[in-house]
């Protein structure tokens, strides 16, 4: 079989590379290339966790657990450490216990003045919390490293520097048309583009409202040190207030790595432009002085990074006819489920059925569905 896939990020790559080492032909096309800063998979860590109030969230990670292992297995290469997961909350705590009581995930509920005991340094604030030790960080680098190498030892074939401006069904086989005219054929194009989903989308018919955004994550912590935040756990704590949310995890020989819940703007095609906010610098550097004494409140470095929200926030994983696979809408979490995002496209390329969980992904969900404001923040999905 001859497979296009058009994104070589944390769902494409891993695509690609499970599909050529099924023995099929694969071109993977990307306009900048794996790691490129512009999209949404670039820099060194993301989190992983089995916390997370949607049941299909957590079943899926579950087997993104596995397929991480499975990855590291074939690679050589470590692609996640894990450090456990504390979650502070007030108004969702109920929720995200209801389901992690559900799908039998191990946790503890630890009050409010205990949090200290599970995340050494952190201050606490009367609000309890819930600690999972399921969860860590993705060593994301690594894992596209070891994706792309994969890819490339099995005869993959990578396209970069070119930009496809639209995919068709209407002959014999999907082909994927790019900006100077060109055509490039073959029997299943898997779609995985990022924040450029929309416009490809509607040229399939698919008038879906996504809401790509710009945020900003910074690592903190002591340059002469930058192991000594390696153990400490990942972290979520729900808005308060008026205030954002932030999720953060170690980066192993960096520092602590924060980002606030909130876009410094919304994703554009033609803003290339990702230059850190020094005043969203400035606001986790306060919220780690005041939140976090165990951790030095230095700006190490920033960066600037997408994602794509999806009208519901989950994803969208769907096959349409003619032969094309779609996968977008990674809403804040895509990365932690990166190696088994490329079993399942694979299988889904392969026409094979999919399960319950992956069909509940599927663009049938809003059939019906009365519209609704796309969620802005990890929080509100």
């Amino acid at each position: 079989m001859r497979a296009i896939v058009v994104g070589a990020g944390a769902w494409g790559l891993p695509a690609a590379a499970e599909l050529q080492a099924r023995g099929h032909d694969v071109t993977l096309v990307d306009r900048y290339g794996v790691g490129n800063t512009l999209a949404s998979s670039s820099g060194p860590t993301r989190l992983w966790r089995f916390a997370d109030p949607d049941p299909v969230k957590v079943r899926l990670m579950r087997r993104g657990l596995d397929a991480m292992e499975r990855l590291e297995a074939r690679s050589g290469r470590r692609v996640f450490i894990r450090r456990g997961l504390l979650w502070r909350d007030d108004a969702g705590l109920g929720r995200l216990v209801g389901t992690l009581s559900d799908e039998a995930v191990d946790h503890t509920i630890v009050d409010g003045g205990d949090v200290g005991r599970y995340f050494p340094g952190l201050r606490p604030d009367g609000r309890a919390a819930v600690w999972a030790p399921d969860g860590g960080s993705v060593l994301a680098s690594e894992s596209l490293a070891a994706q792309w190498a994969l890819f490339d030892a099995h005869g993959g074939v990578a396209v970069v520097g070119r930009t496809v401006v639209r995919v068709e069904r209407s002959g014999a086989s999907p082909r994927v048309v790019f900006s100077d005219g060109a055509t490039l054929s073959a029997d299943v194009v898997v779609l995985a583009p990022g924040p450029g989903a929309a416009p490809l989308l509607a040229g399939l018919g698919l008038d879906l409202p996504l809401l790509p955004v710009l945020e900003q994550v910074v690592h903190v912590g002591d340059a002469a040190s930058p192991h000594v935040t390696d153990a400490l756990p990942g972290f979520i704590d729900a808005p308060r207030g008026g205030e954002p949310g932030i999720y953060a995890m170690p980066t192993p020989g960096i520092g602590y790595k924060i980002g606030i819940d909130e876009a410094i703007r919304d994703w554009a095609e033609d803003d290339l432009d990702r230059t850190p906010s020094e005043e969203r610098t400035r606001e986790t550097v306060e919220r780690v002085r005041r939140d976090f004494p165990g951790i030095a409140p230095h700006a190490l470095d920033a960066a600037v990074c997408s994602w794509t929200a999806s009208p519901d926030g989950r994803f969208v994983v769907d096959t349409l006819d003619g032969g094309v696979v779609i996968a977008c809408g990674d809403s804040g979490s895509g990365f932690k489920f990166s190696a088994v995002m490329g079993l399942v496209l694979a299988d889904l390329a392969e026409g094979r059925a999919p399960d319950d969980d992956v069909a509940s992904l599927g663009l049938a969900r809003f059939a019906g569905a009365p519209p609704r404001a796309v969620p802005r923040s990890l929080f509100d999905i």
